[in-house]
């Protein structure tokens, strides 16, 4: 009777050793997404001759201006030469 009641007072601490088995270690995966808003900004405008040349910062390798694309050598400062600047072309400084 003595064994079979330190058999089963036994029996917990094998379950409980069984279930801890490999407890201390854990994987994981982890993700970042960083989400960048497209920015153009004109930093100066110099007439020239047949149009206009802009002093533009953009984060993108083109831009869109009335349905013209426009494409850059780099991302960052860039000169664009816009031909006689149409009356409907807004572009806002400094945003």
């Amino acid at each position: 009777m003595n064994r079979a009641l330190i058999a089963l007072l036994l029996l917990p601490l094998a379950c409980v050793a069984e279930t801890r088995v490999g407890a201390d270690s854990a994987t994981a995966r982890l993700g970042f997404t960083v989400i960048v808003p497209p920015v153009f900004r004109v930093l100066k405008v110099t007439p020239a001759a047949g149009g206009f040349e802009y002093r533009v910062w953009t984060n993108q390798r083109s831009v869109v201006l009335n349905g013209q694309e426009y494409r850059f050598n780099q991302v960052g400062e860039s000169a664009l030469k816009v031909p006689w600047a149409p009356s409907a072309l807004h572009v806002v400084h400094g945003l």
